[in-house]
């Protein structure tokens, strides 16, 4: 076969692992051309060093692996929203920090959260001795149209949505 430039070859648009890459072994020394298949160069090639890459797609991509880990020196940015579980399998996430195995936990078969938990017992399940809620707010009156398990506080009271347009309140006193 005579020799054609790259642009006038067919294009291959589902490579198997069998078919051959052109690999300019030493391209800043002394070229010269190998090849490798497709199986090899990304199956058994277990590091890629490079100093940035960007990679940019008009439509959507997929990256399919058994497993599939993304380690960064220091942070991983993400710019858009994230989904986790489209599919909707039981498959459980967990967010790990220093010192807590499950610091966030999704137990996906039983559509519960748990935190410092990997076994959460209601929709949200908090295993710690305290929660924190930040900021202070007063209602402006008993009947605020406030979402029915609203909970809130302010220095003299806890007020807790109990139903439509009914918030309930406990006084707080000095122990």
């Amino acid at each position: 076969m005579a020799d054609k430039k790259v642009t006038q070859l067919a294009a291959l648009t589902v490579p198997t692992k069998e078919d051959l890459l052109l690999i300019i072994d030493d391209p800043l020394g002394s070229p010269i051309s190998k090849k490798i298949t497709v199986d090899n160069f990304f199956g058994a090639t277990s590091a890629l060093t490079v100093n940035a890459i960007s990679l940019i797609a008009t439509g959507d991509t997929s990256l399919t692996a058994n497993n599939f880990t993304l380690t960064a020196a220091n942070t991983v940015t993400i710019t858009k929203g994230v989904v986790i579980n489209s599919s909707g399998a039981a498959s459980d996430t967990q967010i790990k920090s220093d010192n807590q195995e499950n610091m966030l936990y999704v137990k996906a078969s039983t559509d519960r959260i748990g935190i410092i938990t990997n076994n959460p017992t209601s929709a949200l399940d908090i295993n710690s001795d305290s929660i924190r809620i930040r900021t202070a707010n007063t209602p402006a009156s008993s009947s605020v149209n406030w979402q029915v398990g609203t909970i809130t506080w302010d220095a003299n009271y806890i007020y807790v949505t109990t139903s439509a347009g009914v918030t309930k309140r406990a006084s707080l006193n000095t122990f």
